[in-house]
């Protein structure tokens, strides 16, 4: 993976671009949107993004574009990576764990949302029902975007129980992906 594909780097950049949110965020809510099959091009990659960062009003430079396209192309190829190399975008363990898990929090909020954006906007929710397995993953996502550290816990029991959250999620992601993946195969009209 590029060293460009790096938290601090595309975060540093968003931030300044202007964006009210992490590059974690807009990677979650770009998970979120590709995991419910939206088959975003760059344009509209571009338009999505900036929307959510709250930057609607901006004409991007080809540097800023650039840096979308990077954030949509190395995003879309860890999802679809048949060797399972997707890990969402958060700070590296030289971050505070109350940064990562703020970050892991924001990253499940993003994802919740783009996906929840998708299934409506697609009518995915009309008349079908998930199997409870990715229910609950959901369900677990949304518990996992309010967490905070346990401050009465020492610091190796907190880094340990972060390890165990981004494995949650990056499986639990893996999961729904592969779900909605086989639900759109399965919906596919026969020529």
């Amino acid at each position: 993976m590029s060293q460009l594909f790096d938290f601090h780097f595309l975060n540093d950049q968003l931030m300044n671009m202007g964006s009210v949110n992490s590059v974690s965020e807009l990677q979650g809510l770009l998970c979120g949107r590709l995991c419910a099959g939206d088959p975003l091009d760059d344009a509209r990659w571009e338009k999505v993004a900036l929307d959510f960062i709250d930057l609607e009003y901006l004409q991007p430079n080809e540097q800023q574009q650039d840096l979308l396209k990077l954030i949509l192309g190395n995003t879309r190829a860890v999802l679809q990576d048949e060797q399972y190399t997707f890990e969402p975008l958060l700070p590296d363990d030289n971050a505070s764990l109350e940064r990562r898990t703020l970050e892991l929090g924001g990253w499940c909020e993003g994802f919740l949302h783009g996906l929840g954006q998708t299934i409506a906007q697609s009518g995915l929710a009309k008349g079908s029902e998930l199997p409870e397995d990715i229910t609950d993953a959901l369900k677990d996502l949304a518990h996992i975007s309010q967490v905070e550290m346990d401050a009465d816990a020492d610091l190796d029991e907190n880094e340990a129980y972060w390890i165990e959250l981004v494995e949650y999620v990056k499986v639990a992601v893996l999961n729904i992906f592969a779900e909605f993946q086989s639900n759109a195969e399965h919906n596919k009209p026969v020529h």
